[in-house]
């Protein structure tokens, strides 16, 4: 039987879905709240390809300005192959301004935007 290459072949990350729907039912049986984010592919693609990116950091946040059950927030940066966030101090600390900073909140956390009740991952 011939054997066709997926796109994750390379990936060492990749784990099996028993093992995905293991830890998501751990983490639920914590009494987490957020469940899981969705995440524009777009947007994050964007920044990955951002130069000199080599990886994504997220940071936890919490935003009391936010509307109820969408405090928790996920900000993402892209960092250098040494793991430096590549964050533009100019920009961003000039009278917060957003544009050109780098530093993004593109994620949408579950609830209120869960998956379909039919995910194996729930």
């Amino acid at each position: 039987m011939e054997h066709h290459s997926s796109k994750h072949d390379k990936s060492i990350f990749e784990i099996p879905l028993s093992e995905a729907q293991q830890i998501t039912k751990a983490w639920a049986a914590r009494g987490n709240f957020i469940k899981s984010y969705l995440i524009d592919a777009q947007e994050l693609k964007d920044m990955v390809e951002e130069k000199g990116a080599s990886y994504v950091r997220v940071y936890f946040g919490w935003d009391t300005d936010m509307e109820k059950g969408r405090e928790q927030r996920l900000i993402m940066v892209p960092a250098d192959i040494y793991g430096h966030d590549m964050i533009n101090t100019e920009v961003s600390l000039a009278e917060n301004i957003k544009e050109d900073s780098n530093i993004f909140d593109f994620t949408m956390p579950c609830p209120p935007t869960c998956p379909p009740p039919d995910s194996p991952l729930g």
